[in-house]
Formats: structure tokens, sequence, C-alpha cells
């Protein structure tokens, strides 16, 4: 590890508070037209004592979600972003002009998880740790992309839901087969939320598998053909 920088650092960003190492920043959602700019103007607050490797991990109320069906024509990057692009404008319309995309590594034919944040918050985030400062940023993350990273090895062959459980909203990704099959973000109580993927899911593609894999709320006992396991933080 660099000498320069020798320690690393995980923020969480949520609407009402900042999470970083052992401290924790009330923020007000409502401090700018869009919710994001609360947990931004507390982050700038931060005063950094010693240098450090900074990954920001994004709520999924800043993210919007699509898995990508696999293409063999795309060979270069503007290919791959006009990709995504068009991905995202066909769900959300004209606003997706203003995103800034990415989309995870799959194995070869395999459908891939993308993300959307908005590029004025990607801005900002990076505006917030300038070059002479002692805190280097050098990750931004969405939290079910940082969550699918760091809890993989608990998703089974045959397949889970991976529910991240926030106040208000629930983000839920389903792994099976060769890959993502699907995701929604969205506000709502999680459990009605994954009841209600798991029909839609079951009626177009039939089975699915009942393991949950979850995370940001205590799991409930099994049953109605859920197996719960709950994700340490």
């Amino acid at each position: 590890m660099s000498r320069l920088f020798p320690e690393k650092l995980r923020v969480l960003l949520t609407p009402g508070e900042l999470l970083a190492g052992g401290r924790s920043l009330a923020c007000d959602p409502a401090a700018g037209p869009e919710p994001w700019q609360g947990p931004v103007a507390a982050l700038r607050t931060l005063e950094w004592t010693k240098p450090c490797r900074v990954t920001l991990v994004l709520s999924n109320h800043f993210v919007r979600y699509a898995v990508l069906p696999w293409s063999d024509g795309l060979s270069t990057p503007a290919e791959e972003e006009a990709y995504l692009r068009h991905h995202f404008a066909k769900i959300h319309g004209e606003r997706a002009k203003g995103w800034s995309l990415r989309a995870s590594e799959a194995p070869r034919a395999a459908p891939r998880l993308a993300s959307a944040i908005d590029t004025a918050l990607a801005e900002a985030l990076k505006a917030a740790f300038p070059k002479e400062g002692k805190a280097k940023l050098v990750s931004v993350q969405p939290e079910l992309m940082e969550a699918a990273n760091r809890w993989r090895q608990a998703i089974p062959a045959a397949g889970a839901w991976l529910v991240l459980a926030e106040p208000e909203r629930a983000c839920i990704a389903l792994h099976a087969g060769q890959g993502w099959r699907s995701v929604q973000n969205a506000k709502g109580d999680w459990f009605t939320l994954l009841d209600r993927e798991r029909y839609r899911l079951h009626s177009d593609e039939g089975d699915v598998p009942s393991l949950v894999l979850l995370s940001g709320t205590k799991a409930p006992a099994n049953g109605e053909g859920w197996e719960f396991r709950e994700l340490a933080a």
C-alpha cells in the first residue's frame, strides 16, 4: 500500500446521514432541489486529519439501475456508452442524457447490471476532494454494485435475490443462471416489492429462486416460499 495514502476509508452517503468510518453526520435531504445535495454539503465539511484513500458508496436513493442484455456489437468505449444511454433513455426518457453511466463486467453472453447517477452529482463528488487535500477519492460505487461485489460468494449457483432495504425504499436484484435477471429500485416496503417482483418474473419466465440475501433490516422467519438469510453489515 502507498505510504502517501496508507488508509482506506469507506464513506456512505444517504439522504439523511453520512457515514465515514466511525463518524456519522446528519444531512438535510431538503438542502436543495436534489436529494444528494445535503449529503454532498456534509461531505465538504469533513476534516481529513491524515492522508487516506476514499471510496464513496452512494445510497440507492441516488442511483438508477437496469439489466442490460448482452450485445456482440460493442467493440469501442463510444459504442458501449451509446448502448448504455439508449437503454436508459428507453426507460427514463430525455433526462437520461444528463446521467453518468457504467455497467458491470459479466461473462460473455450474460446480462449485465448497469447504473446511472446525475452527472452533476458525479462532478460535485470529485470537487469535494481537491488535489492538494489529504483525502484522495479513488472510487465512487452505487450501493447495489458494492453489495454485489462484497457478497458475491454468498450467491449460490442456483441463484438468489439480493435485497437492500432502506427507510421507505428497497433495491431488489435477482441473480440466477448466467447472471442478473432483474433489478427494481423503488419506494415502498421491501417485502411487498420483493413479492411483487417474484410474481412478475414467475409469470414471465417460470420458477425463480427462493433464497433472499437481506441487508439493512432484520430477516423475518422463513415462510410463504421464501428462505431469508441476513447479511452482515
